[in-house]
This record gives C-alpha cells, sequence and structure tokens, in this order.
C-alpha cells in the first residue's frame, strides 16, 4: 500500500517552484518524488484508527 505524504517537501515552495527545479505540485508529483525530505519530522496520526477508536468509546459509553 502506498503512503500519503502530507507533510510538504523542504524543496517545493509553491504550485510550480521547487528548489530542485521539477514541477511542483505536492497533491501528485512531490509525493511520489524520489528527491522528496520533509520540512519537519511530524508524527503522522492514523485518522482512521482514530475514527474506530472515538466510536468504540461513543457505542460504550
Amino acid at each position: 500500500m502506498a503512503k500519503y505524504r502530507e507533510i510538504p517537501c523542504r524543496y517545493y515552495i509553491a504550485l510550480g517552484q521547487c528548489k530542485k527545479g521539477r514541477t511542483a505540485q505536492h497533491k501528485t508529483y512531490c509525493q511520489h518524488c524520489d528527491k522528496y525530505y520533509p520540512r519537519a519530522r511530524v508524527r503522522c496520526i492514523n485518522k482512521k484508527k482514530q475514527y474506530n477508536e472515538e466510536r468504540r468509546k461513543r457505542d460504550v459509553g
């Protein structure tokens, strides 16, 4: 399964602008770029797991 990279690349400036000289579009091209390097180390939240846990709490309580 593919990994969805929500954090923009360090080299991504704006739509169509990349410091590496590529056609930057974060939602498609930058996520699959081999030069991708995240701007910050942020722990990504598993949204599906979070949603399921909230539903379990609501159903029990």
